[in-house]
């Protein structure tokens, strides 16, 4: 794949790839939101995003296994 070098090089990657890469490593990310007004916090917000692809959050024991299937 043309996208597996550095990240600081110049290649031509699709989303579609950017997609792929994302999916199977998962990204995880974080921050943190406050409203002050006059030295007072008013509101005070913590975001967490996940983005993988199921299979890779299994994987990093991010979700539980699946049920075991009927038979």
């Amino acid at each position: 794949m043309e996208c597996e070098s550095l990240v600081t090089e110049e290649t031509d990657c699709t989303v579609l790839e950017l997609l792929d890469r994302v999916l199977n490593a998962g990204v995880v990310l974080a921050g943190d939101i406050t409203i002050t007004v006059a030295d007072v916090e008013l509101i005070y917000l913590r975001l967490q995003l996940m983005i993988s692809s199921a299979e890779t959050a299994r994987q990093a024991d991010w979700l539980p296994p699946p049920p075991p299937s009927r038979s």
